[in-house]
């Protein structure tokens, strides 16, 4: 079953309530994804900016690689827009249930 952005942002949120950022290894290792997928998953997200880098980054590059950068070599945490969209996926599910009874 494939691992959904849900699930990693709940992985990078529980991370984050542990005191730990997450990195594209976090991943591998709790899904045993490739390490090329755990990557996707964590750029997409970066992307959307439901996750930041813990590093500090020059300016317009806070959401995407600087020349040179690997993402392999960040750590990130969830922002405040990825805890939304967790909030917004507990809504959609509490909406479904409703709509079953």
């Amino acid at each position: 079953m494939p691992v959904r952005q849900r699930e990693v942002l709940e992985l990078i949120a529980e991370r984050g309530r542990e005191g730990k950022t997450t990195s594209y290894r976090s991943l591998v290792n709790e899904w045993d994804l490739s390490e090329a997928a755990a990557c996707r998953h964590l750029e997409r997200l970066w992307r959307e900016r439901l996750i930041e880098t813990r590093e500090e980054r020059l300016g317009g590059f806070q959401f995407r690689l600087g020349s040179g950068e690997m993402l392999r070599d960040l750590r990130f945490q969830i922002t405040p827009r990825g805890r939304e969209r967790l909030r917004w996926y507990a809504r959609q599910d509490r909406q479904e249930k409703d709509w079953l009874w």
